[in-house]
């Protein structure tokens, strides 16, 4: 297939990383190691540009651009990744109904909630118009799967999930000792977390992980919290570390991706609660090296982690619930060993990169054929 490829929210090569960015950039490389030719149809990064007026003349112009490109390059098929109302695809259903090919979205959401909002209606009206005229649509999140129902008809949308490559991520008893020594966790129980450190939900769930931490350091001296990820709220949330729980909290900095199994590795339970996470790519990558997991049973944690098979899900915002948790998983060595067996293999059952996208490559040929 030729496919003219689009991402309306942070185009993939973009500089700062995010989970959808990982999500959007391995859609795109699996379909071009599996032979398949891919144009980026356009840079344009649509986030909020209900809300810019003085970007939209730049934007049609952008639009003009994008159909000659995507013309020159003839596609069987235009694919967007990822287009809901703060980035809706502008682009997608206008340039492949000029063109004559299929339209198909990966990552589709919808919430009529967004309606009812004037700030952000434009982009609802915008992206449910993408959605009613894609050719089909993928959704890889239940909730989406289920909003989408309401105005997709079954023929043109597929339940599908996202994915980690899991050859990737096992436990590794090389990287446990390297990694327990480089930081000197000898007869240490270890919780381990990882997110990016921006002052947004991310920093507010590393707050609330911080208090829930807290009065477990008081309570257990072998216990310490270690937080992987960098950004700029790091120096703030180290000072609020140090003060809620002086030194046994350790912020480790970005960890290369490759890296990650071996901390993984050596912890004894991973912990981010989630506050608005969509799914949390952390999740199943900790999962797959055999942890459990605490977090909120908000809708990305409870998609990515079986309550009471692979982790502990609390309600959002409950500090003593949070803790709770993460003390029955320390003090419980026989629940832990049951969930470190059980993470796996759910893992492998339903977040196999390489077989999600198999399927979605398949259904793409037979929609790209259509037209034939």
């Amino acid at each position: 297939m030729r496919i003219a490829f689009f991402a309306p929210h942070k185009h993939i090569d973009h500089p700062l990383p995010s989970g959808d960015l990982i999500i959007g950039r391995t859609l795109h490389d699996f379909l071009q190691a599996q032979g398949h030719e891919l144009l980026i149809a356009s840079r344009a990064r649509l986030r909020h540009i209900t809300g810019r007026p003085l970007e939209w003349p730049g934007l049609f112009l952008e639009l003009q651009r994008t159909l000659k490109r995507v013309r020159d390059f003839n596609p069987d098929i235009w694919l967007t990744y990822h287009s809901y109302y703060k980035s809706p695809d502008l682009l997608g259903p206008y340039i492949s109904a000029k063109l004559g090919i299929p339209y198909a979205i990966y990552q589709g959401v919808f919430a009529t909630k967004y309606r009812r909002n004037l700030r952000t209606w434009p982009g609802y009206m915008i992206n449910k118009h993408a959605l009613l005229h894609a050719d089909h649509v993928f959704a890889n999140k239940k909730l989406d799967f289920e909003n989408l129902s309401r105005i997709i008809l079954p023929q043109k949308l597929t339940r599908t999930h996202v994915g980690i490559k899991t050859e990737q991520f096992s436990y590794n008893s090389g990287g446990e000792a390297e990694i327990r020594r480089k930081h000197s966790l000898e007869g240490k129980q270890v919780i381990l977390s990882a997110a990016m450190l921006r002052e947004d939900v991310k920093a507010e769930s590393i707050t609330d992980l911080i208090n829930a931490f807290a009065p477990l350091s008081k309570k257990y001296p072998q216990v310490v919290l270690l937080i992987a990820g960098d950004g700029e709220a790091r120096s703030r949330l180290q000072d609020f570390a140090a003060q809620k729980a002086g030194n046994r909290i350790h912020f480790l900095g970005r960890i290369k991706r490759e890296e990650l199994h071996k901390y993984y590795s050596a912890a004894d339970l991973f912990a981010y609660p989630g506050i608005n996470e969509a799914l949390g790519m952390v999740y199943l990558e900790a999962q797959c090296c055999g942890l459990p997991v605490v977090a909120y049973s908000t809708s990305g944690p409870k998609e990515a982690v079986s309550h009471g098979e692979t982790g502990l899900l609390s309600p959002e915002k409950d500090i003593p619930a949070l803790t709770a948790n993460l003390e029955k998983l320390l003090l419980d060595s026989n629940l832990r060993e049951t969930m470190a067996k059980a993470a796996p293999f759910r893992i492998k059952k339903y977040f196999d990169l390489s077989a999600n996208l198999l399927e979605v490559e398949w259904k793409l040929n037979k929609i790209s054929h259509w037209r034939y």
